[in-house]
């Protein structure tokens, strides 16, 4: 019963500690997958923020490269504009399969695209300008309100993308770091529960395997006691020929022999001799004689 009461308290923290590595295991998987996760869409959204920046950078390329033509003629510069419009078309469609997962930067972008369209054909007309009626005249179709406020336009709508994914970006920032601490936590305090049931568990073990050495030296004590106290002990059994006369006692060699011979020989007892009052009383007058012989003497 000690034994069984003994296993249990011994198991109990062994197997609540192995129980609770597995949970924290499990959490663990669970919160790396989160943490994992977090940093993908952390990625993800400076990505999309390097890529508005792109955009923008071509799209004030491309108007200087309008400016330019129109202002000096170029084709050159002509070449750069087409170029760059070509890279911010495709950066554009780049932005909208990176925010596909986000409807409010999709409709965003789609009042970018309807302004950069207009960007786009507000410089075609200043290019047409440059064609039909030359520099002068372009420059004065490309410095009018109207072509100010076409790129504008597209730069306010772009900037208003760009600072949604900025905020975006501190939200899963936040949420990463978030899980980065959540994850150390939760490691650092199962590992101490853990070393906490281990401790109580090696504890329990040396205490109980002190009691049982206790009880082992004990057990030899006795033995040995017990041991000693039958050596010391010699017993008779068995049948014991005795003459009913004579009371003598055949011994295993076949001698008959005294009573008092027989046990010293076959135990550690000794005899002393006196009278019962039974044989005082009937063997008395012989007593008084032999003692009054004994006087005379």
């Amino acid at each position: 019963m000690k034994d069984k009461h003994f296993n249990l308290l011994r198991w109990t923290p062994v197997a609540a500690s192995v129980a609770l590595m597995v949970m924290i295991a499990v959490v663990s998987v669970a919160t790396v997958s989160e943490l994992k996760k977090a940093t993908y869409w952390r990625e993800h959204t400076f990505q999309v923020i390097l890529d508005a920046q792109a955009f923008e950078d071509k799209l004030i390329d491309a108007q200087s490269s309008v400016r330019g033509y129109a202002g000096k003629g170029q084709s050159d510069l002509l070449i750069e504009y087409k170029n760059d419009t070509n890279i911010d078309l495709q950066e554009l469609s780049q932005l909208a399969e990176l925010t596909r997962d986000n409807p409010e930067q999709q409709k965003r972008l789609q009042d970018l695209a309807v302004a950069v369209k207009a960007v786009f054909a507000y410089d075609n007309k200043v290019i047409g300008v440059y064609a039909r009626q030359g520099p002068e005249a372009a420059l004065q179709t490309n410095a009018t309100l109207e072509s100010k406020d076409t790129a504008d336009r597209a730069i306010n709508d772009l900037e208003k993308f760009t600072d949604e994914e900025k905020a975006l970006l501190k939200t899963r920032d936040a949420t990463e770091q978030k899980n980065y601490h959540h994850a150390a936590h939760l490691l650092i305090l199962g590992s101490m529960l853990v070393a906490g049931l281990l401790v109580l568990a090696n504890y329990i073990a040396t205490r109980e395997m002190a009691r049982r050495r206790r009880a082992e030296i004990e057990q030899r004590e006795l033995i040995d006691k017990l041991q000693t106290a039958l050596a010391e002990v010699k017993t008779l059994s068995g049948l014991i020929p005795i003459c009913g006369w004579c009371k003598n006692v055949r011994s295993d060699t076949g001698y008959w022999q005294s009573v008092e011979h027989y046990v010293r020989a076959h135990t550690d007892a000794t005899f002393t001799h006196g009278i019962c009052p039974t044989c005082q009383e009937k063997f008395k007058a012989d007593i008084v004689k032999a003692n009054s012989g004994a006087v005379l003497s």
